[in-house]
């Protein structure tokens, strides 16, 4: 493996508007609570814009931003591999990163903290968070110690010694885990999270409701050290959005820091699809833009913290069933490599926000459950990709695209249905992701998003409104659920199925593998491809290639990628869905923002999901 490239970018490009800083990132330009609740900011190398005092002032007044074209946008487009997280060798440079041993623990268990840092000693701060943040353990002035850090880190791990050790006490509660470190020097306090979950100690004897955050879709965004699911560095053959058949990595290793903002994120933070201006102002001649990533570059975050991580979506649920009142607990699916029976002692599993990666050994397991007659409570986007985790469990493989020739389990056809590629892989032989959740990845992708579905209504068209789910909520055939607000309802990657309207209302056509007795409750517009037509620079779109997607699924289904053939698999839907297989249920609401409009307490969605939950929690 070539080593990634340390070196900054040549500064020429961008003038005075792009500061390279190897020691301190930019400041927050977030409001002082914001800037509270997020934590101090960790230093490192990254590259940051130096966001103007206009955009400063709009984002601390409105908690909004949206950089002028031909800043921000073209900046960390043309830049994209060089914008990571990596530790200095500089001993002057305050700095503290750390991860867990594990993702997931039970109590009595000893959490192994892994802690670099350059100064002579630490605090530990651990906080229970969820329907409240509560401070569990405390612990000052830990000793600290400088380590190497491999350059392929991200692959292999960043190695560092064991610095100190956690005993679980057997009275905390299941639930989401941070783990604040800190350091202090000449005035100056620098934080960093780690994150695990603690599973109860008796699973099922307090709560039949499993919550599932969406781990292994942390892990393939964690670009930690400059190498993820989705790029490499440049050195180990990243070549940008463009070259995605290549630039990614196979092995994406758990054993390093979250970036910033995946474990904690201000209030202000963009969503991913958080509309930056009214309505009016999206006028002929309106330009498609990313604000999320704007506002990850202008202020040093990640630039994956708005799309993954337990601040993005998984937190929003944790906070929110907490407060209604339900008592629910915690799991990985890592836990499932080590227990195939966890499931048998819940009667619903919860899996919410960007769910976007599963393994084999999971999904059946969820069969399982579904055949003793479980629920399932999908309310999460773009199901698509298997992974696999193998040997001591640490590392996430990936042989994504074009390269599943290169899979060990691509040798022997049995083990195909292990290959990590999309559900709906010809050579990787497994039922359509619908048939488990409700709903397929390839049948949506974007929506409120970059030129995806941007003047849309931001909600589901109600359909089915006498179905037992809308109970309650004075829904009528035809309204629009949550396109109101600050956040769409349906919003950035999202799921869908293939449908016919009879007599007004949206049938299965089967021909994506829906059952025939799926129901379809509700239906808005997505698309797997920007819209070019516009006379917009080709340069403003997160993809180089529009048509990237519509190729991905052509390669999954064997079809051949002709421009007629493209331009059918471009159109897409979000769907919310209900279907009854054999014994079990599932409720799908195919949109990573669902969480989003539970927070901010949208009437109709929380009934919804009350409903939901009562029934299929009993």
């Amino acid at each position: 493996m070539s080593k990634p490239n340390t070196n900054p970018p040549n500064e020429e490009q961008y003038k005075d508007r792009v500061t390279l800083n190897r020691r301190t990132l930019l400041k927050a330009t977030a409001t002082a609570a914001a800037a509270a609740a997020a934590g101090a900011l960790s230093a490192g190398k990254v590259m940051a814009y130096d966001a103007p005092e206009a955009v400063k002032e709009s984002l601390e007044k409105t908690g909004r931003v949206r950089l002028p074209f031909g800043q921000a946008e073209r900046n960390w487009l043309a830049n994209i591999v060089n914008w990571y997280e990596f530790p200095t060798k500089d001993p002057e440079v305050l700095e503290v990163w750390a991860y867990c041993d594990k993702l997931s623990y039970a109590p009595g268990d000893e959490v192994a903290l892994h802690v670099n840092t350059t100064a002579p000693n630490y605090n530990i701060e651990i906080f229970r968070d969820g329907g409240k943040l509560e401070s569990v353990y405390k612990k000052t002035d830990v000793p600290g110690a400088y380590h190497e850090t491999p350059i392929n880190a991200y692959e292999s791990g960043c190695n560092w010694p064991v610095s100190t050790r956690i005993k679980i006490p057997s009275d905390w509660k299941s639930g989401g885990y941070v783990v604040v470190l800190s350091v202090e020097k000449d005035g100056k306090r620098i934080e960093h999270e780690a994150f695990f979950i603690l599973r109860a100690k008796n699973p099922g004897a307090r709560s039949k409701i499993l919550f599932m955050p969406a781990i292994p879709t942390w892990i393939a965004y964690n670009d930690w050290g400059g190498g993820c699911s989705y790029r490499l560095p440049p050195e180990a053959g990243g070549g940008g959005r463009e070259a995605r058949e290549t630039s990614y990595a196979i092995y994406t290793s758990t054993h390093k820091p979250w970036p910033r903002g995946f474990i904690r994120l201000p209030e202000v933070a963009v969503n991913s699809a958080q509309a930056m201006t009214e309505y009016g102002d999206r006028a002929i001649g309106w330009e498609p833009a990313y604000p999320n990533m704007d506002y990850a570059f202008a202020n040093g975050y990640s630039m994956f913290c708005s799309i993954a991580g337990w601040a993005a979506y998984d937190r929003h649920f944790a906070i929110w069933a907490e407060q209604a009142g339900y008592e629910i607990e915690y799991a990985c699916m890592h836990d499932i490599m080590d227990n195939q029976n966890l499931l048998n002692n819940y009667n619903v599993i919860v899996q919410v926000g960007h769910d976007e990666y599963h393994t084999y050994e999971y999904r059946q397991a969820v069969e399982a459950h579904l055949a003793r007659g479980g629920k399932v409570m999908r309310t999460g986007g773009n199901i698509l990709w298997k992974v696999r985790w193998e040997g001591d469990k640490n590392r996430q493989i990936y042989f994504k695209h074009g390269r599943r020739k290169e899979d060990p389990m691509y040798a022997n056809s049995a083990d195909r249905k292990r290959l990590t590629v999309g559900w709906h892989h010809f050579e990787s032989p497994t039922e359509p992701p619908v048939t488990t959740w409700g709903v397929n990845g390839h049948k949506g992708v974007y929506a409120q998003v970059g030129g995806s579905t941007q003047r849309g209504s931001g909600g589901f068209t109600i359909y089915r409104n006498k179905h037992w789910v809308f109970e309650g909520t004075d829904l009528y055939y035809g309204d629009v659920l949550g396109g109101l607000g600050n956040v769409p309802l349906v919003g950035f990657e999202v799921d869908g199925v293939d449908f016919t309207f009879r007599h007004g209302l949206p049938y299965p056509t089967g021909e994506d593998g829906s059952p025939k007795n799926l129901e379809i409750l509700g239906l808005a517009p997505a698309t797997a491809a920007e819209e070019t037509d516009h006379g917009h620079p080709s340069d403003i779109y997160f993809y180089g290639d529009i048509y990237a997607d519509a190729k991905e699924l052509a390669a999954d289904l064997n079809i051949k990628p002709t421009k007629e053939n493209l331009e059918k698999m471009i159109y897409g839907n979000c769907a919310m869905t209900y279907l009854k297989k054999g014994a079990g249920e599932i409720f799908a609401a195919g949109t990573c923002n669902w969480v989003i409009k539970l927070l901010e307490r949208d009437p109709f969605v929380e009934r919804i999901t009350k409903n939901v939950i009562d029934r299929f929690s009993v």
